[in-house]
Parts: C-alpha cells; structure tokens; sequence
C-alpha cells in the first residue's frame, strides 16, 4: 500500500516487479476501468524507473528516510543497481500535484 495504514482486506494493493533483465523496475496500480472478466486482478503501469543496471529485489519500508522533506507513513522503494552500485530510494506521496485526476486515489 501507498501508506501503511491504507492496509485493509478490500484495498488492492500497489504491485512492485524487479525486470533483471529489462534494468528497469516497475510499480503497478489497480486498475479501476478494466473490462476483464476478474476486475479484481487487472492493473495497469504506474511508472517505470530506468536504472541501467540489473535490478535486484525491491524492498520497502515505511519509516522515514533520513532528515529529508517527506510526508510520513508513506511507502519508501528501496531499488537495488548492482553494477552502478547503488540503490535506488523512490518516496510514495499523497498524489496531490495540483493537476487533478480521475484515477482511482493512487
């Protein structure tokens, strides 16, 4: 989940996916509009993030990371780059951008 406290048995949750190969990782989120026959299981793309390197597998923690500005409680993904040597910190947000949207609340 975005938040740790949005865990509850009839939210579905954000689905995070390491492509080794592809040196991308991926985060999907419930597809509200789908036409499939168990909308329950249909998702869609949120974001892919590029990082140039084989992908190890993704962790996430909910406690804040380090003293940087942040909204607390939110999922952090932690992406592992191994021949970059680095890993990768992504903080989950509100979804308040200012630009307004008809997606389900992600």
């Amino acid at each position: 989940q975005a938040r740790e406290d949005e865990k509850t048995p009839t939210r579905r949750p954000l689905i995070a996916v390491a492509g080794d190969c592809a040196e991308s990782a991926y985060l999907f989120r419930p597809n509200k509009h789908s036409e499939c026959p168990d909308p329950s299981t249909s998702y869609r793309l949120m974001v892919e993030i590029k990082c140039g390197a084989t992908v190890g597998s993704i962790a996430v923690g909910y406690d804040d990371f380090l003293s940087v500005e942040q909204e607390s409680g939110y999922a952090k993904l932690y992406i592992p780059c191994f021949e970059k040597d680095k890993i990768m910190v992504f903080a989950l947000g509100n979804g308040d951008d200012g630009y307004g949207s008809d997606d389900e609340d992600w």
